[in-house]
């Protein structure tokens, strides 16, 4: 699945009124078909069509950053876009014990964003 693929594939999962897991799950998937692809830049170019949530979007920003960066890849121009900024901070989590744990184990490339999860919530098992 490549970048666009995941943004519309959100944005069909948030109307449906699917739960943070199913999305997790779409994310996961889009980190594991990039590990595993022969030209995963191509799958991180081209600027993803908006989920409807900036929650959501800001995310995805910084899993593609992150993801570029730890397998060596140029990061897109699109994911500075300022749009993929929160004003206000978000824990994926809805969990409020876990809350600290994932502002210190949450990815640069996102947290930057105002986005908080833990690492191990975006590696499918």
């Amino acid at each position: 699945m490549n970048v666009s693929e995941l943004g519309t594939r959100l944005e069909q999962s948030i109307q449906l009124g699917f739960g943070t897991g199913d999305q997790l799950r779409l994310i996961r998937q889009f980190i594991a078909d990039v590990e595993s692809a022969t030209n995963p830049q191509s799958l991180l170019d081209d600027q993803p069509p908006t989920s409807g949530d900036r929650r959501w979007d800001a995310l995805v920003a910084g899993v593609v950053e992150d993801t570029a960066f730890r397998i060596g890849l140029d990061v897109p121009s699109w994911t500075t876009n300022p749009v993929y900024e929160l004003s206000e901070w978000w824990f994926v989590t809805s969990i409020p014990a876990l809350r600290p744990t994932a502002f210190v184990e949450t990815p640069a490339a996102i947290a930057n964003r105002g986005v908080f999860i833990r690492r191990a919530s975006l590696i499918n098992i």
